[in-house]
């Protein structure tokens, strides 16, 4: 009698292998969502800080006579990709007679939680950081 040799997998080998896709397959689709997360949140970073040098670099163009004391609201300038609510003002001060300070304020909902950035800087009479 010749003896028949068993090709293929077993119950148990199979049962073994949808054991260990049941444990790493919702793992890797975890690990996916918090980096596509984590990238969000980069993005949202980096662009709104452009948004700050930009409006700083544009505040400086203007030169230290024609920035009127007050508070500003630029919100309009936001992204639309970025999370409502969004609010984005700068305050101009006199430090000195030859000095002016701007703090620039942007806060955005950041899944959930509410974030500020924050920024200060001052423009000077004479050009910057010559007063």
């Amino acid at each position: 009698m010749k003896k028949l040799k068993n090709k293929g997998f077993t119950i148990i080998e199979l049962l073994i292998t949808i054991a260990i896709f049941g444990f790493t397959i919702p793992g890797l689709v975890a690990l996916i969502n918090t980096i596509n997360g984590l990238n969000d949140k980069a993005r949202d970073l980096s662009v709104l800080n452009s948004l700050a040098e930009n409006k700083v670099e544009s505040l400086r163009s203007i030169s230290f006579v024609g920035i009127n004391n007050g508070v500003y609201d630029f919100s309009n300038e936001l992204p639309k990709g970025i999370s409502s609510p969004k609010s984005a003002t700068y305050t101009v001060s006199n430090v000195s007679s030859a000095l002016k300070q701007i703090d620039l304020n942007i806060s955005y909902n950041d899944y959930g939680t509410t974030r500020t950035i924050s920024y200060r800087t001052y423009i000077g009479e004479l050009g910057v950081g010559q007063y």
